[in-house]
């Protein structure tokens, strides 16, 4: 009152909201105090069903949710240009099926918790979801507002999907998408843009009719990257995928040679070549045709078990790519954050000269060192540096 005595004229121009009555702030708070206790709850009921397996490509590693839908399998959205592995250190799920073309993987589960019960969507919306999305570290799960949802029919899949419009937050492809009383609605995956849902059903129906894993899955001793126009200008070739890295000193391929074709069925894609390596049987002879500088040949390399070749570049073992420079050691091509490799200290350009008495360690001496060492081993690596060389201790966790 004093105010408009002494400035009538800034009363007269102001304007005062009125305040929100006491009832709606607390119907609000009621709504999202309600909202976050069903959370929490389903996120007891539904993680133990959920773990995060890793793909891992040349430049960086994708998490996605695996989902358990039988009593031993589980089922994940991952693109087909990606290397399975484990999330936090272990050893990658069995693959029971890969599907490059629709980017669906099927691994097996361990026998620890049941499966969750399949939502049936009816009614077109709107609706709260709760979203399943995966970290290195975590797995995070938050309430998405969808407005409606629609049944359409995609080739590539037998059973109508889900399309989410007004979706009120973005879902990313891979995700796992639940109903708030934990029932498994599916799994979202890239379309154009839009939000795409393969239903549970169809992805429980997969799954079990998928074969038995082998007991040891195959792999080939190198690793591929997609052929882009500008490396297949280079390569004079056009398709295939190309080698990026070979695990081992003796094989008769090397970095830039093309995969054409595995045992006479050719390659098109990283997916491709990846389901096709993994058919194979350890300790098997496979048959590759292979482009050199646009020259074509035809070479053997034998299958190796996908376990150990995998953690020559994963957190399951040092988590450094090597390759052997001859008279002087292992050079230090990459290092993948979070593992034994990086916690020593180990950088890119580095030569190991010596390990545990080992001169002239190659890249297959390390890593066969490191793998065989007991959790709480530290080995000893002398390395050359800027000109210099320093001693670092890697410990096995």
């Amino acid at each position: 009152m004093l105010a408009r005595f002494r400035f009538p004229e800034e009363a007269a121009r102001q304007t005062v909201d009125p305040a929100p009555a006491p009832l709606e702030r607390l119907a609000a708070r009621a709504t999202f105090d309600e909202l976050a206790g069903i959370m929490a709850d389903l996120e007891r009921r539904i993680l133990p069903a959920v773990s995060t397996v890793a793909g891992q490509g040349p430049n960086e590693t994708t998490y996605v949710p695996a989902v358990k839908v039988t009593s031993d399998r589980a089922v994940a959205i991952l693109p087909g240009d990606l290397r399975l592995g484990a999330a936090r250190g272990g050893t990658p799920p069995p693959i029971v099926l890969r599907d490059a073309v629709r980017e669906l993987v099927v691994v097996q589960a361990p026998d620890t918790s049941p499966a969750l019960p399949y939502a049936t969507v009816g009614r077109p919306g709107p609706r709260y979801v709760a979203v399943v999305e995966a970290t290195r570290g975590a797995r995070a799960v938050r309430p998405v507002y969808v407005g409606r949802t629609d049944r359409f029919s995609d080739a590539r899949w037998s059973d109508p999907l889900l399309r989410i419009a007004a979706v009120q937050q973005t879902i990313s492809p891979g995700a796992a998408v639940f109903s708030l009383d934990g029932a498994f609605i599916g799994l979202a995956t890239a379309d154009g843009g839009s939000v795409t849902i393969v239903p549970a059903t169809t992805l429980r129906d997969i799954a079990e009719a998928a074969p038995e894993a082998p007991a040891t899955r195959a792999d080939l001793p190198f690793d591929v990257q997609p052929l882009t126009p500008d490396l297949a200008r280079a390569a004079q070739v056009k398709q295939g995928v190309m080698i990026r890295y070979v695990r081992g000193s003796k094989l008769p391929v090397a970095s830039g040679d093309v995969v054409q074709s595995i045992d006479g069925t050719k390659v098109t894609s990283v997916g491709g070549y990846q389901m096709l390596a993994q058919s194979r049987e350890p300790g098997a002879p496979v048959k590759l045709e292979i482009v050199r500088r646009g020259e074509p040949l035809l070479v053997t390399v034998t299958a190796t078990e996908a376990d150990a070749a995998e953690s020559a570049g994963s957190s399951t073992g040092l988590g450094a790519v090597l390759r052997e420079v001859f008279g002087a050691g292992a050079e230090v091509v990459t290092v993948e954050p979070g593992t034994a490799a990086h916690r020593a200290g180990l950088r890119q350009g580095d030569v190991i000269v010596a390990l545990d008495g080992i001169v002239q360690p190659d890249d297959d001496a390390v890593l066969r060192l490191f793998r065989r060492a007991k959790p709480g081993d530290s080995l000893l690596l002398t390395l050359q540096r800027d000109g210099d060389h320093l001693v670092l201790a890697v410990e096995k966790r």
